[in-house]
């Protein structure tokens, strides 16, 4: 009995209260590390934490899990989690400062659905039942239980911090006032937590060339920011003409349909201009956008996208400008 005392208290210490693991759950999932924070509010709300939690920090819970399980693409748990929301505190509702709509709406969706089933036990005109005590905590485990319980604690504070990879082929239509050419090449992404590094690259008709490299910040699940150079070369009737920018821009994520189809809308400024017209870099300027819709085919990690994008580039010393639309097919691949 001594020595089961002398190990489970370093183990307490180690895996933490309810609190603090919950604490960690928030942080994976502001971190974006949806796989962690699924399992680690799963942990939180399975016995034996489960009995420090009263019924507000359930429901904060459930809230997260459902919202982690909707973005690793689980959409049959994100609903099953919410649904136990629902049933757990009708009235209360996920934090819109905290979640996006996309989250939201799939809450307000379950709950439409059993609406009548989960206020029916709770009329405001009955008042409300003290709840039953809580059971008595179980026995001190056997001396050679702790030695078996803590590979788990040491497993889950060493878990790995996961990395997702992206590789796509893309098959892009440019136009300008001056010529309509089709390129084929590749995009890849690699994304660690908040903060991810894309490259493309493509070429083809009208010795059409263009590539961008760009750095990625995303304060929340739904929308980041993102800089680099993007570079775009072809030949004219009257020679070459080629374009150098670095863009500085924002783009914002939202669901569609579910979690399987996502559109996605961007606006960039360019914070300095080359072309090769005189009088060069840094007498013009250039904005642009797109718009684009992303099928993700649920728990294959194959993705097909279509965006449509407008740039617009002028110097205004040498009379220069340049419109250029574009349309891209891209279907990619994602592992982390």
């Amino acid at each position: 009995m001594v020595l089961a005392l002398l190990v489970a208290t370093p183990l307490r210490a180690q895996t933490g209260s309810a609190s603090d693991v919950m604490a960690r759950a928030e942080r994976a999932y502001r971190d974006l590390e949806f796989d962690v924070a699924a399992s680690t509010l799963r942990r939180v709300l399975a016995p034996p934490l489960a009995a420090e939690l009263d019924d507000s920090a359930r429901a904060r819970a459930l809230a997260y899990l459902g919202a982690a399980e909707h973005y690793r693409g689980q959409s049959d748990s994100a609903i099953a989690v919410f649904r136990r929301l629902v049933e757990l505190a009708p009235e209360a509702q996920p934090d819109t400062l905290v979640f996006p709509p996309e989250v939201t709406d799939l809450y307000h969706t379950v709950r439409r659905s059993m609406t009548v089933v989960a206020v029916r036990p709770r009329p405001d005109t009955v008042p409300a039942r003290t709840p039953p005590p809580p059971p008595p905590p179980p026995p001190p485990p056997p001396p050679v239980a702790p030695v078996q319980a803590r590979r788990p604690a040491q497993a889950e504070a060493g878990a790995p911090v996961s990395v997702t990879v992206t590789v796509a082929g893309l098959i892009t239509n440019v136009r300008t006032g001056s010529i309509a050419a089709t390129a084929a090449g590749f995009e890849s992404s690699v994304q660690f937590r908040r903060v991810a590094l894309a490259v493309r690259y493509a070429e083809g008709g009208h010795d059409l060339v263009e590539g961008s490299v760009a750095l990625r910040f995303m304060p929340t699940s739904w929308f980041s920011l993102q800089a680099g150079p993007h570079a775009r070369r072809y030949t004219t009737l009257s020679g070459p003409e080629r374009l150098v920018t670095w863009r500085l821009g924002g783009r914002g994520d939202f669901a569609l349909v579910g979690s399987s189809v996502r559109g996605h809308a961007m606006l960039w400024r360019a914070l300095a201009l080359a072309v090769n017209v005189p009088p060069g870099s840094g007498s013009g300027s250039a904005t642009g956008g797109e718009v684009g819709v992303t099928l993700d085919l649920g728990p294959r990690p194959v993705w097909f996208a279509l965006a449509y994008g407008i740039d617009q580039a002028q110097v205004k010393a040498a009379s220069w400008r340049a419109n250029v639309n574009t349309l891209t097919l891209t279907a990619g691949i994602r592992r982390r």
